[in-house]
């Protein structure tokens, strides 16, 4: 089931690619949220609960169907400024309009079905209604709607007095560690924006992507499905650390929601990887365990490297390595890029780290 962006009216133009701190403290929240989801998170999960007080906790289970599922639309960018600071992206949640904030938060605590069911109607003119939605989700949510519905201003202070306290307690270090990551696959996509159609670079973003040229469409496999056009739309792409392996998208009617843009909210570490065949994996499994090329991989792994400079390294001769060098590029492994007389080459990291997980993945089908 997927998510089809119709790019065919889509300028280059209105598409911006910027980092946002608080989507990234919404998709950390859902981790603790959900870790089964993210069990390459375990250790930090664990590490974040212990430097929580009690308080907070409650606070986070009693919010978490905000981020648990249906994720909270008002945390992600609400439009194409940048670059945001965590406080920037707090004070526009602050200032936002009420009934759009409300109409986000209904929808959000009903898991997606308030306006699939009542359109944009005030929650607070059908409560019973609204309550019923949320109570066939889970009493959590119920307990949640009925909070929200008691005074949606104060339930927005509430947010906002939790999400500063998570920041100041665990997000703001954490943020510290991962930005310069983030800044470097936000510099990577504009870079991609520049040379590549933008489907193409919308379908690079996750290994679920599929450009459609003729048409100029991109599918997004999702359990979802939706056809969004994006005619007279703004695109936001968000590059992110914590929410692989999901990639989060929104894209509000804008008739609903005029001015907002549609946001995608992708793992970092997922960029421009793709599913591969299994009969390629193994290929690329046996590419990988050759000893030599293995020595060489060791060096493409942190910068790009010519032929000469390898076959010093490691001792072999220009031919040699030239040989081994296009074992890995047939393989889908090795990024090669001309500089001015000179060739240069890396190791395709999300390539290589996708190996494992797509080869177990392909095993468990």
């Amino acid at each position: 089931m997927p998510i089809v962006f119709d790019l065919v009216s889509t300028g280059d133009s209105r598409v911006v690619v910027r980092r946002s701190p608080l989507a990234d403290l919404m998709a950390l929240l859902h981790c603790l949220a959900e870790p089964g989801h993210h069990l390459d998170m375990a250790r930090d999960v664990r590490a974040i609960n212990a430097e929580l007080d009690r308080p907070v906790r409650r606070q986070l289970r009693a919010f978490a169907p905000l981020w648990a599922r249906f994720r909270l639309r008002a945390l992600l960018p609400l439009n194409t400024n940048r670059p945001a600071t965590f406080a920037d992206e707090l004070t526009e949640l602050c200032h936002m309009p009420a009934p759009l904030f409300a109409s986000m938060v209904a929808e959000t605590i009903a898991s997606g079905t308030w306006e699939r069911s009542y359109g944009s109607r005030d929650p607070g003119a059908s409560p019973a209604e609204f309550l019923e939605l949320c109570r066939a989700k889970s009493e959590e949510r119920e307990e949640l709607g009925e909070r929200f519905l008691q005074d949606p201003a104060v339930f927005r202070d509430d947010l906002t007095r939790l999400l500063e306290e998570c920041h100041d307690t665990f997000f703001r270090s954490r943020w510290g560690a991962v930005a310069p990551q983030v800044s470097t696959a936000e510099r990577e996509v504009r870079e991609r924006l520049s040379r590549d159609r933008l489907g193409v670079v919308l379908a690079s973003l996750t290994p679920g992507g599929h450009y459609l040229p003729q048409t100029a469409q991109v599918a997004y496999d999702k359990l979802q499905n939706a056809f969004v056009s994006g005619a007279g739309r703004d695109f936001v792409l968000v590059p992110s650390v914590f929410t692989k392996p999901h990639v989060v998208v929104k894209y509000e009617e804008s008739r609903r929601s005029p001015g907002l843009p549609i946001v995608v909210q992708f793992p970092v570490a997922e960029m421009g990887a793709a599913d591969v065949p299994l009969r390629d994996l193994q290929g690329r499994m046996a590419v990988l365990s050759d000893p030599g090329r293995l020595e060489l991989c060791r060096h493409l792994v942190n910068e790009h490297c010519t032929t000469g400079e390898l076959a010093n390294r490691v001792g072999m001769s220009a031919q040699q390595v030239s040989r081994h060098l296009r074992r890995l590029r047939e393989a889908g492994l090795l990024d090669s890029a001309r500089d001015g007389r000179l060739v240069r080459h890396r190791l395709k990291l999300g390539a290589v780290y996708s190996v494992g997980h797509q080869f177990l993945t392909r095993l468990v089908q």
